[in-house]
């Protein structure tokens, strides 16, 4: 039988692409409906290891990639949100979650993809049905896995007659030689269950025997740890230690099972289903693909029941191979981590607890800041400049995240989220810039005038202080946790405030029409203070409400809103 080349080249490499983007769709539809719990269930974790590999295999059997796991729990590990041990069991966990992929596409259902095609393809043109959506492209995705399966074994049907092919497939140089092969194949395309896809087609073909088929799927799990590889260059030690674990769990445990290649082929062929009535083709075909994705979990379940009793030591372990630098330089962000911008539910929950840890140094720098302009020394005024340059990093390094972010496939309601984290980020930086520049400013002026300001006028001005940094506190929580009930609850309170500073200011005016020309020039510093520490209200005030409308205004509004503010803070003549 004469071989078409052009046939097969075209009919495989087709086949091998509608299967990847099967799988990329799917994965993507099944990450989108997972949202912003599969982040939350991953980084509330428990301690105990066997919990924490249940959710770590849950959340990969759902989004269909160990990989997006692994890189999700290194972004936590390094914003320390979860601990080394935690992340170890949910890694291996992880390992076993991805084994589903495998079971699924080793079932013979290659007669339905057209069906299931067409049935996702109807679910995902549904509009206000965002459920059906994602089932329909999860369907759909699942569908072009298996016509992808199909078409690649029709087009590699013929090469079962050339003897060289045979001969040059089978054994493929050995177990090493078939480990790095699909060690490679795995890094290049960023997924462990297409290889393994693509061994069962080889494999059920009788193109690869099962001995070979297994190898080639041990190097599968070597090859996803390339992307956790990534995920924690530049990140801090223990990020770092997570993908080393990843590496030490998969490598380690390829190697250690690839002279046991032979007994775990035995054991996959008596775990699986015999069709001793086929023979030939026909009984690779329906005895092999169960057989590969058996001996593939079996690989998976053992390695991490050898691992759960042994997080805590291997933690150790790996804290004495990666130590703590001697000297971390000064990272402005904790929590934003770059190889989470593709999973964007779990990319905005970083960012809104880097804007709550931004939210914090701001208010350590206004209370810091109006204590020293109120009675405060010089070095206690120069104590805000550092403040300063930090609340300035840390919205610098938010602002670059988000714009990253927002180049990223993202919904309509991500978008808004993240306007609203850009607008809370602005808000906040504006306030320290207040602080910088507005009541360090007065406090410096205060002690070159030798103006010492009554306790009795100290204790008014420190408690609309104190009033004002206890709101700014509790808006930065409400916004990193999307209290929207909270931050309307402030935004109510506010004219209180306004009441408060009023009273203050006709305070001080009574005081200088009592006293006299000799309070002029105090009477004037303190009206002054007491209208910086306003605008810091006044700010607080234009962050709830950007958090509480929808993002997009225009110019106009936003001119007018800020001509309105700034009249409401203008000192009296």
């Amino acid at each position: 039988m004469e071989i078409s080349w052009f046939d097969l080249t075209t009919g495989l490499l087709g086949g091998v692409a509608i299967f990847l983007l099967g799988f990329e769709r799917m994965a993507r539809a099944m990450q989108s409906a997972a949202g912003s719990r599969l982040a939350d269930g991953l980084a509330r974790v428990s301690e105990r290891p066997l919990v924490g590999a249940l959710s770590g295999a849950g959340v990969t059997a759902v989004i269909q990639s160990s990989s997006v796991t692994t890189v999700l729990v290194v972004g936590f590990v390094s914003a320390g949100v979860m601990t080394l041990p935690q992340a170890i069991g949910v890694i291996a966990g992880a390992n076993l979650g991805t084994t589903v992929t495998a079971q699924i596409v080793a079932f013979d259902i290659t007669r339905y993809a057209m069906l299931m095609i067409a049935s996702g393809f109807v679910l995902s043109m549904l509009k206000g049905r965002e459920t059906l959506r994602q089932a329909g492209g999860a369907l759909l995705g699942l569908g072009m896995v298996f016509l992808g399966m199909d078409l690649m074994g029709q087009a590699m049907f013929p090469l079962r007659e050339q003897p060289e092919v045979l001969e040059l497939f089978q054994g493929a140089g050995g177990p090493l030689a078939a480990l790095a092969i699909g060690a490679v194949f795995t890094a290049l395309v960023q997924s462990s269950s297409a290889t393994i896809g693509i061994v069962i087609v080889l494999a059920s073909q009788g193109l690869v025997d099962l001995e070979t088929a297994i190898a080639i799927s041990l190097g599968a799990k070597i090859g996803t740890c390339v992307t956790a590889g990534i995920a924690s260059i530049g990140a801090g030690a223990a990020a770092r230690r997570a993908a080393a674990f990843h590496v030490l769990l998969n490598l380690g445990g390829a190697l250690v099972w690839t002279p046991l290649i032979g007994q775990l082929a035995d054991l996959a062929v008596w775990l699986s289903p015999s069709f001793p009535e086929l023979t030939g083709t026909a009984q690779l075909a329906a005895e092999t693909p169960r057989q590969v994705a058996n001996a593939y979990t079996v690989f998976a379940a053992v390695n991490m029941i050898v691992v759960l009793p042994f997080t805590r030591p291997v933690a150790r372990l790996l804290e004495r191979i990666i130590p703590e630098p001697v000297y971390d330089p000064f990272a402005a962000a904790h929590h934003l981590n770059l190889a989470m911008l593709d999973t964007p539910a779990a990319a905005l929950e970083l960012t809104r607890k880097e804007v709550g840890r931004l939210g914090d140094r701001v208010v350590d720098m206004v209370r810091a800041g109006g204590t020293a302009a109120i009675h405060g020394t010089t070095p206690q005024l120069d104590a805000i400049g550092p403040m300063d340059d930090e609340v300035d990093a840390l919205r610098a390094a938010i602002v670059t995240y988000l714009a990253d972010l927002g180049q990223r496939g993202l919904s309509s309601q991500q978008s808004r989220e993240i306007a609203r984290l850009l607008a809370a980020a602005d808000e906040l930086e504006a306030i320290g810039d207040v602080v910088e520049n507005g009541l360090v400013r007065l406090g410096r002026r205060r002690i070159e005038e030798g103006i010492v300001m009554a306790d009795s006028t100290q204790q008014v001005i420190t408690e609309l202080l104190d009033r004002i940094v206890a709101n700014l506190a509790t808006a930065v929580r409400a916004v990193e946790r999307s209290d929207r009930p909270r931050l309307q609850l402030l935004l109510e309170d506010a004219p209180s405030v306004k009441e408060q500073r009023e009273a203050a200011m006709l305070r001080q005016a009574v005081r200088l029409t009592d006293q006299g020309r000799e309070r002029a020039d105090a009477y004037a510093r303190e009206v002054e203070l007491i209208s910086e520490i306003y605008r810091i209200h006044t700010l607080t005030k234009r962050l709830l409400r950007r958090q509480l409308t929808d993002p997009i205004s225009t110019e106009a509004e936003d001119a007018a809103a800020a001509a309105r503010e700034e009249a409401a803070v203008d000192p009296p003549a």
